[in-house]
Order: C-alpha cells, then structure tokens, then sequence
C-alpha cells in the first residue's frame, strides 16, 4: 500500500509535486509558533497560527491549504475529481494568492502588536506559511500558463517541440519531388 502511494506521487510531475509540497507545508506551519515572548509581566506564551489575534486567518490558511493538497491526492486514490480539469489551475492559482494575502495580513496584525508590546517576537512558522504559499501560488501560476500554452496549441494545432518541428521539416524535404528542368527557348529571328 504505501509503496503503491509512493509510486503515484513520484508519477506526479515536479511542479504538481511542488504545490502539493507547498500547500501541506503551509497547512502544518499553522501548527508552529507564529508569535511568542512575554505579554503584560506575564509567563512566556507562545501562539501558532489557531491562536492569539490571527485565529481565523490561521483557520483559512490551514483550509484552504488542505484544499490545495486534495484536489491532486483526491484523485490519485481513484476518488472523484473535487475540481473538473480545466478548472483545476485556475482555483490552485486563486488558493496559493490567498494563503499568500492571508499570511501577509496575519503578518501585519503580529507586527503591530509586536510594536505595542516590546516583549513578543515574530516567529518562524508564519514566515513558512508565507514562504509555502508563496511557492505554492507561483507554481500554480507556472502550471497555469502551461495549461493556456497547450489549449491554444490544441485549437491551432501547432506543435512547439523543436525536435518535433525538425524531423516534419526532414521529412516534408524527402517527400517533395525534385523540379523540373527547365525548358530552353530559342529565339527565331
């Protein structure tokens, strides 16, 4: 079972694996210390993304990262698609900006307590959030571009392999007869 799980996942190209990579790293850094210190003369606290100021954007992140992860490893476990797939880039691309816009907010939230309370530091796991969804909303943006490349490709029927292109272009010289010779005029006077 598990080495048939691992066979399906390293059958995945790289960007695939990338932003499924990267959207369950943003959903695990939710769990990490997003801010920590000394609040008020009280004991040492230490808050992850589902705690302190910035719960409900911790909740999303964690979400919407388990969604990034699922609409892949969904089907790969011959379940039902969550997403058709042509819409598949679009709504990665969507989700990857989110987590991004929303680690950045919960980023601003933390910066401005920490400028209220001198005692309490930014920690690692909100730069992980940012710096997965970061990786996770580029390679979707990568994917997508592939994903329009190959449809207009599709409709005009062109192919862009340059490999490809030189042997039709070998094979269209062998397959042309050669001219005929040209005919010589004589002028009568």
């Amino acid at each position: 079972m598990l080495t048939v799980f691992a066979r399906k996942l390293l059958s995945l190209d790289i960007e695939e694996r990338i932003i499924n990579c990267s959207a369950i790293m943003a959903s695990i850094s939710v769990f990490l210390p997003w801010a920590s210190g000394y609040m008020l003369g009280s004991d040492y606290i230490s808050y992850s993304g589902f705690g302190f100021y910035t719960s409900f954007i911790g909740i999303a992140v964690f979400t919407i990262g388990l969604y990034m992860a699922l609409i892949t490893l969904v089907p790969l476990f011959r379940g039902t698609n969550i997403v058709k797939k042509q819409n598949r880039e679009k709504i990665r691309l969507f989700c990857g900006i989110q987590i991004v816009v929303l680690v950045l907010s919960a980023l601003s939230v933390l910066m401005r307590v920490t400028f209220q309370f001198s005692r309490i530091e930014i920690r690692f796991g909100i730069f992980t959030a940012l710096i997965s969804g970061i990786a996770a909303a580029f390679y979707s943006f990568l994917k997508f571009q592939e994903q329009r490349k190959t449809y207009v490709e599709e409709i005009f029927h062109q192919v862009s392999d340059p490999v490809i292109l030189s042997t039709e272009i070998k094979k269209a010289e062998v397959s042309v007869p050669a001219p005929p010779a040209p005919e010589e005029h004589h002028l009568v006077y």
